[in-house]
Parts: structure tokens; sequence; C-alpha cells
């Protein structure tokens, strides 16, 4: 049978989680060099810094929109996500270049 954790166990455990936490590290970009260079190059510097992530961002919005008054949600919740995504791919791969 499963018995009840006063909020104290709880505290503790989550503490004890906290100090068993591992150390993050950042992502580099490949050098010149390594082999798998041009596919970082091509995904990353030509394709996300491009303003063709804004565009088809916005579309998938407005396809979103389109599918939600049709009463079809799922593929309209998915299509929002896939906007916001394409909207803020670059603030993504900053941020795994942060933390990764």
């Amino acid at each position: 049978m499963l018995r009840k954790l006063s909020s104290k166990k709880i505290a503790v455990l989550v503490g004890l989680l906290t100090l068993a936490a591992t150390s993050a590290f950042a992502f580099v970009a490949p050098q010149n060099t390594d082999i798998l260079y041009p596919v970082y190059d091509i995904f990353v510097n030509k394709l996300v810094g491009n303003g063709l992530n804004y565009i088809v961002g916005f579309l998938g919005i407005l396809v979103a929109a389109y599918m939600l008054m049709q009463q079809k949600i799922v593929p309209g919740l998915f299509a929002i996500i896939g906007g916001i995504v394409f909207l803020s791919a670059g603030n993504i791969t900053t941020s795994f270049g942060l933390l990764f």
C-alpha cells in the first residue's frame, strides 16, 4: 500500500535530488576541419540565419488558424507548435549554444 508522504519528506527528497543534479555542458560549433561542418553550416548558419524561417512560421500559424476554424483541433495545435518553433528557431539555436 502507498502511504502519504509529508511535505517535509518531499522537501528533503527534492533537496537531495537537487544536490545530485549533474553539470551542463555548452555545445560548441564545429571547426572548419571537422567532417560534419558542412552540415552544421547549412542547417544553422544558412537556414536559421535566413528570413525563411519567419515566413514558414507565419504560414504555419495561418494554416493553424484555418484548421481551428474548421474544428480540426489536434492538427491545428500541431501547426501552432510548428509555427512557433520556426519563428523561434534562432533563439532555440542560441539556447543550445548556451546550454546543451
